[in-house]
């Protein structure tokens, strides 16, 4: 009985050595109406990762003002709102209209990297 216990208890520390030193990664996607992104993903964090999500969402962002200046529907509005919230860019579009965030989206939805 305790030879078995160790033995699992063995098998699942070599299962996660094993993965933490292989670390694979996996694509998530992003999905804001008509506009998607995707991102890859590990299974133990990297300090990094929160870098490709911002990235990824401030490309599905992009995206949405594309499709509203086209249209110039609310529903697009009201998610490119969204994402100002999430990450917290209130203070740069302060006073700014929709359609002068999209003008300037590259500068709006700006980019974090990691080298």
């Amino acid at each position: 009985m305790k030879t078995k216990f160790l033995k699992i208890v063995g098998v699942v520390f070599f299962l996660f050595v094993l993965f933490r030193v292989i670390n694979p990664n996996y694509t998530k996607k992003i999905f804001v109406l008509n506009c998607s992104d995707e991102y890859k993903m590990s299974v133990f964090g990297r300090e990094y990762e929160g870098f490709r999500y911002h990235n990824s969402k401030m490309d599905v962002a992009k995206c949405l003002c594309e499709k509203y200046l086209k249209t110039k529907e609310k529903k697009y509005e009201s998610e490119i709102r969204k994402i100002i919230n999430e990450f917290e860019l209130e203070n740069s579009v302060y006073n700014m209209t929709i359609e002068k965030i999209c003008t300037d989206r590259e500068e709006v939805f700006f980019y974090w990297y990691y080298e």
